[in-house]
């Protein structure tokens, strides 16, 4: 299974994660658990601290046959063209920048 999301900031991030952890912790065995508890609780800052370098982090656990791998980086979205200076396919508005809609919304909020 491959699972994504986008957030805001690094804290957000290693959340994600923390949350997915604390939700599976409670199956693993002691040993695994462990590493799980331990990253929930102070792991998670040195992938705050990677991501707010510009760098990506790894969290993985392993259980039996059952491994599960979390990667967090950092992405840069860029827009690809002005949307009102030209005609773009439908399919354009799919693909929206969350930047570009944040910068707008607090633009037309006079902030």
């Amino acid at each position: 299974m491959l699972a994504s999301i986008e957030t805001d900031s690094p804290s957000e991030a290693t959340r994600w994660i923390r949350v997915t952890v604390r939700t599976i912790a409670t199956a693993l065995d002691r040993q695994t658990a462990h590493e799980a508890w331990d990253w929930v609780t102070y792991g998670h800052k040195e992938a705050e601290d990677a991501l707010t370098n510009g760098e990506a982090a790894t969290f993985a656990l392993t259980q039996q046959d059952t491994h599960i791998k979390w990667i967090v980086r950092p992405v840069v979205f860029l827009p690809l063209a002005h949307r009102e200076s030209q005609r773009l396919p439908a399919c354009a508005e799919q693909f929206a920048c969350p930047t570009t809609h944040k910068i707008a919304r607090h633009q037309a909020n006079g902030h």
